[in-house]
């Protein structure tokens, strides 16, 4: 995540207004007291969003990103949740998908801890994006001018 260690003073100017977007489309599905997790949440900003709303928790593998969060974090991986099954209502993981070293395994590990509503993204452009769509076939698609978003609910 060298990256996203160096872009971290950077991130909110760079992408705040294009998330805060995907988030106005999603926020219907975060209820009053939801317990949510933001995989790949970076600096924060849709734990930042919800936090007033329902407990947050945030995990990325940026030390640099987690230090700029106003949430509580974990450093951590998708593919590895240190999490027990079904401990979150709403899992949301936006603008993230093309980042991770394995895809399924991620998927598989948000589902796994996700208790009703599952919301991930990820950019048009990647190269990865007929993979992922065969993955989240059973899943409500958004498309946006520079992402999708999927959406499931296990409810």
């Amino acid at each position: 995540m060298t990256y996203y260690n160096t872009i971290s003073s950077g991130y909110d100017e760079l992408y705040k207004e294009e998330q805060l977007e995907k988030i106005k489309l999603i926020e219907e599905y975060v209820k009053k007291g939801d317990k949510l997790l933001d995989v790949g949440c970076g600096t924060g900003i849709v734990g930042e969003y919800f936090k007033d709303r329902c407990g947050v928790l945030g995990i990325d593998n940026s030390k640099d990103m987690l230090k700029l969060a106003d949430i509580k974090t974990v450093l951590g991986s998708a593919e590895a949740l240190p999490f027990e099954d079904k401990n979150f209502d709403v899992v949301i993981s936006l603008t993230t998908l093309q980042n991770f070293n394995d895809v399924e395994k991620a998927v598989k590990e948000m589902e796994r801890v996700c208790k009703r509503t599952l919301i991930v993204s990820m950019i048009k452009k990647s190269t990865k994006l007929n993979k992922v769509r065969k993955l989240l076939k059973n899943y409500k698609e958004i498309i946006q001018e520079k992402d999708i978003i999927w959406i499931k609910d296990f409810s």
